[in-house]
């Protein structure tokens, strides 16, 4: 086999609309596919990416050339979770029909980011953008903004983070803390990001299926502590808000240096993080009799990383709102330093110390 011509579902919208698990190969089962997915969702384009690839397909063959064409679909959670996945089914592909080139198929930019892992594999001759022909572009624009709304996907990634803002907005600004409400806006939108980025969403998943679960078998310690991390995030929050309030004549800037500091929220954010991983270690251990040693290196790179944090804030704070530097708040920058530094060298000697002790393991 030499030609591989690739439709790719980077959100597995075939999968979650027909039940049709992907790599789905040959002409005759993409032209089922596709029809299936064409009758569970008329406007899915992902039909009309894998149309198209069948029609490249015919095209080729029509020339004598030796080619096969796949869909491949990945996760709706889009990400590296899904691009995990379709690299694997890629692999499976290829080593099936032993392709070497590939045309890539594709209904947007998001799916063309895919390009890098496939032509890791294999040499990549084309890619095809499949863009769906409107007759009233300006007339259906509200109905496509109304259309995808109704996405979860969408809902999930733009929407969630708008109502959570409004929200809390309407909410301060209902209990007469309008003076917060501006700063606690761009704390619920970093407080957001941080999570997307940071990738706890699955932590929180975790925790939330395992509280359902409560009552039929054993939590793990490891949920109890996003409990604990939740409530000191809780009262962080509470103090980062006074912390707010007492510097609000100050104006926005002042307002959110407060609130991250660590008379605000950094302090107990920090022993969140701490108390999250540290019983994922003591769960580890209770479970599979494995101590991981490098929590002792994270402990200390928290910490460092907090002071340093907090004397950043400090120093701007010191440049942009009282005008005047204090060069004391650089001591909590040459803390964390040293700190990181004392971390690792703890880290090692322990590390020599129970390397040959099978209880204890260097993940």
């Amino acid at each position: 086999m030499g030609l591989l011509i690739i439709a790719i579902d980077r959100d597995n919208d075939l999968g979650r609309k027909t039940g049709i698990r992907s790599p789905v190969i040959g002409r005759a089962a993409n032209v089922k596919a596709a029809l299936e997915l064409g009758l569970a969702d008329p406007e899915e384009s992902d039909t009309n990416t894998m149309l198209a690839a069948i029609q490249t397909y015919d095209q080729l063959l029509k020339d004598d050339k030796v080619v096969e064409v796949v869909t491949i679909c990945g996760d709706v959670r889009v990400g590296t979770k899904s691009d995990m996945k379709i690299a694997n089914i890629l692999d499976q592909v290829i080593a099936k029909t032993k392709a070497t080139n590939a045309i890539l198929v594709s209904d947007g930019a998001e799916d063309l980011e895919l390009e890098p892992i496939i032509r890791s594999r294999l040499r990549i001759d084309s890619t095809k953008k499949v863009v769906v022909q409107q007759s009233r572009p300006i007339e259906d624009t509200l109905y496509t903004i109304v259309h995808k709304m109704e996405d979860p996907k969408i809902q999930r990634q733009f929407i969630f983070p708008i109502a959570l803002v409004a929200f809390v907005y309407g909410l301060l600004t209902w209990f007469g803390l309008s003076d917060i409400a501006s700063g606690a806006i761009w704390v619920v939108l970093g407080g957001y990001m941080l999570v997307k980025v940071a990738g706890w969403e699955e932590g929180f998943r975790n925790f939330y299926t395992e509280l359902l679960t409560v009552t039929s078998e054993r939590v793990s310690f490891y949920s109890y502590a996003w409990l604990i991390a939740a409530l000191l995030m809780i009262v962080g929050i509470t103090r980062g808000l006074d912390q707010m309030q007492e510097v609000s004549a100050e104006g926005p800037l002042a307002m959110v240096l407060a609130f991250l500091s660590l008379d605000g929220v950094l302090l107990l954010l920090l022993g969140a993080v701490i108390v999250i991983e540290v019983s994922r270690t003591v769960d580890g251990y209770l479970r599979d009799g494995v101590f991981n040693i490098n929590i002792v290196r994270f402990i200390f790179t928290v910490a460092s990383m907090g002071l340093i944090t907090a004397g950043i804030i400090e120093i701007v704070n010191d440049l942009f709102v009282q005008n005047n530097f204090d060069a004391n708040n650089v001591q909590y920058i040459l803390s964390g330093i040293i700190l990181s530094f004392i971390g690792l060298l703890v880290h090692d000697s322990i590390r020599e110390r129970v390397e040959e002790n099978p209880l204890a393991t260097d993940e």
